[in-house]
């Protein structure tokens, strides 16, 4: 039903791993890893994952990374378990037929013979392609607002997220997808800037909605920043989650608890742990 788009990076997949193992990740999620790290936390996630019998698809072919060698590539291949395939060719000249077909370029897609298709189909929300394409249908969206600084949310602090979970089936989609609390366009570093930022998804009655919580520019270090940021969360709790705090919450108080800054990358973590255990429990219900 909801196919979460990750690129692969460690914190990523550290926070869908503690899901797993804190029995917090629903069924009715199934992760779609672009893996671009050969990285322990990488083979940790595909060994839980599969013990633990939990649906996800792996790229085989990443667009940026570790793995765009000849080596990574048979490397991919020789994993037994659920396939994606980026289409970057018509579908019909490919050798093995994957459990899933990714549509990111759209000229591949349109070249391609899908009459007799019988793989799901992750898919944008353009016109010529939904009509080209036959087959299950899951919808790709970029719903995250990326902006090039983190002063500028002090604009809108708090805005609409996501209904798409609301309206998939009525457009004739078997799913969505979208890249959490990211954005379509990769990158490997974020620029430093002066103000510490966490981005916490919300349900205000069935919409999901995003706070952008800001520190000061003037507090002195980052520990003093992230303890700003977490006076307001702490304030906003009950509204992100209800009374039973996500695990991604968790982390977080527990850092301010033991008075340490837990340093952006378990930041990251918790944001992406409380979006999708919020969306655990909603699709549970």
């Amino acid at each position: 039903m909801y196919y979460p788009y990750f690129r692969g990076k460690q914190f990523d997949l550290l926070a869908l791993t503690t899901l797993v193992e804190k029995k917090r990740l629903s069924a009715h999620i199934l992760p779609i890893i672009e893996p671009v790290k050969n990285s322990n936390a990488l083979k940790k996630f595909i060994d839980l994952f599969q013990r633990e019998n939990q649906p996800f698809y792996l790229i085989q072919n990443p667009q940026t990374g570790d793995f765009m060698t000849k080596e990574g590539i048979l490397y991919l291949n020789s994993l037994s378990l659920e396939k994606a395939v980026i289409v970057e060719q018509p579908i019909e000249t490919l050798s093995e037929e994957p459990q899933l077909f990714v549509i990111g370029n759209s000229t591949p897609a349109l070249q391609s013979d899908w009459q007799a298709n019988q793989t799901k189909v992750l898919i944008p929300k353009e016109f010529r392609l939904l009509q080209k394409i036959k087959g299950e249908k899951i919808l790709s969206q970029d719903v995250f607002t990326r902006l090039s600084k983190t002063s500028f949310y002090q604009e809108c602090p708090d805005e609409f997220f996501s209904d798409t979970h609301l309206t998939f089936k009525k457009s004739g989609f078997i799913g969505f997808s979208d890249f959490s609390i990211d954005s379509r366009i990769y990158y490997e570093h974020s620029y430093p800037s002066k103000i510490l930022s966490l981005h916490l998804v919300y349900f205000e009655d069935d919409s999901l909605r995003i706070h952008h919580f800001l520190s000061t520019e003037e507090a002195p270090t980052q520990k003093d920043k992230f303890f700003e940021l977490m006076d307001e969360i702490s304030d906003w709790k009950n509204k992100l989650c209800g009374e039973n705090l996500t695990l991604g919450i968790e982390l977080l108080l527990t850092a301010v608890s033991n008075d340490k800054f837990p340093g952006m990358s378990v930041m990251r973590k918790a944001a992406v742990m409380h979006h999708i255990e919020l969306m655990s429990r909603y699709l549970d219900k």
